[in-house]
């Protein structure tokens, strides 16, 4: 069923201000320029962790870990029994 009313949406929406409404004035340069420094401030971040996790991960190359067998297997040892102490029940 069509409908008749009011269209839902438009077929071109433009993100600009009214024109009535008065142009941004040195506001809109600050946060600009706030947006780039945090913008930078965040590859900052991103690079120091990429190059922390490279330098973490870095000794694996020079030492990798032995896949599916020990380098120097340990003895087997016996299982030490502890015996059991008897209590007697303590009466009220």
């Amino acid at each position: 069923m069509p409908h008749s009313g009011i269209p839902a949406a438009r077929g071109h929406l433009r993100l600009a201000t009214h024109p009535d409404l008065p142009r941004p004035t040195g506001d809109h340069l600050m946060l600009v320029l706030r947006s780039i420094l945090v913008a930078a401030a965040v590859l900052w971040v991103s690079a120091i962790a990429w190059m922390g996790a490279t330098l973490a991960l870095l000794p694996l190359l020079w030492h990798r870990a032995p896949v599916g067998r020990r380098l120097h297997p340990r003895p087997s040892r016996d299982a030490r029994v502890i015996p059991f102490q008897r209590r007697q029940a303590v009466p009220r």
